[in-house]
């Protein structure tokens, strides 16, 4: 046999396992969500095992040529980590998620870039978010790079209850690539993380011409004049892990507008 003829069907036996997979993952996520419904989800090894059970999806979307499901997943999780409880409105929203992986995988086709933007327009947000639209307020996409962690998980929730759409990332590379892809309005980066410091993050971005207007936000422990402050580009703001950061960072929420009529760092 042609070799390549041979790898091209070894290639597709192995995409067609991972679309056989992916959708017993999701009736297994289902079978959870009715669980969370129900209020019968019994501990919280049951959620653990759905936020494994996606992140293992979005891994492998891409690499079986369904980017859209690794989009649609990594949306998935971020909805997850900013929902501020497990109950029947999250259960419902995450029912949406699976709905829409499920379509995809059945179909066996990546759907193209217009297809992509109305799949990920029609996915739920979080209910802060829907009141945001509600009263006319443009909805803030905030990109929040720090490794997964509780840490994590409660400056998610405290953006989503402030009615910003949360894209998270775990290291500066994903960080670099989801802005890239979803141009949001606001960065905030922790300082420590293993391939790059959240300064040196945050430098990259300023140069990236895509996210140009995009407000940056250096997270960091270190106290005040401490922080590598000199090394940061003009405009970006260092927030001080402290007793009162969630404060601070609805105070320059506040100043910079992005609880109202978005303004870009440069207006």
């Amino acid at each position: 046999m042609n070799p390549s003829v041979e790898t091209d069907a070894i290639l597709s036996r192995l995409r067609q396992e991972f679309i056989e997979t992916s959708v017993e993952f999701l009736d297994s996520i289902d079978t959870s969500l009715v669980s969370i419904a129900d209020e019968r989800i019994d501990s919280s090894s049951d959620i653990e095992e759905l936020q494994r059970v996606v992140h293992t999806i979005k891994g492998q979307g891409t690499t079986f040529d369904f980017p859209a499901i690794t989009r649609i997943a990594h949306r998935m999780e971020d909805y997850m980590e900013s929902a501020a409880a497990w109950d029947t409105e999250t259960s419902r929203g995450l029912g949406k998620f699976t709905d829409a992986l499920r379509d995809i995988l059945e179909s066996g086709d990546n759907p193209n870039d217009s297809e992509l933007r109305a799949i990920l327009g029609h996915l739920p947000v979080n209910s802060q978010e829907i009141l945001a639209e509600q009263q006319g307020r443009r909805v803030v996409r905030a990109l929040l790079v720090m490794p997964q962690s509780m840490q994590r998980k409660l400056v998610a929730q405290e953006l989503a209850s402030c009615g910003f759409q949360v894209i998270t990332a775990s290291t500066p590379v994903k960080a670099i690539g989801a802005a890239v892809a979803t141009t949001p309005d606001v960065i905030l980066a922790t300082e420590v993380m293993a391939e790059m410091s959240g300064h040196e993050l945050l430098s990259v971005f300023d140069q990236i011409d895509k996210i140009k207007n995009c407000h940056l936000v250096l997270m960091t422990s270190q106290p005040a004049g401490q922080a590598g402050e000199e090394k940061l580009p003009e405009g970006v703001v260092v927030l001080h892990k402290s007793d009162h950061f969630h404060e601070d960072l609805g105070r320059y929420f506040m100043e910079q507008g992005l609880f109202g009529e978005l303004a870009g760092k440069n207006a």
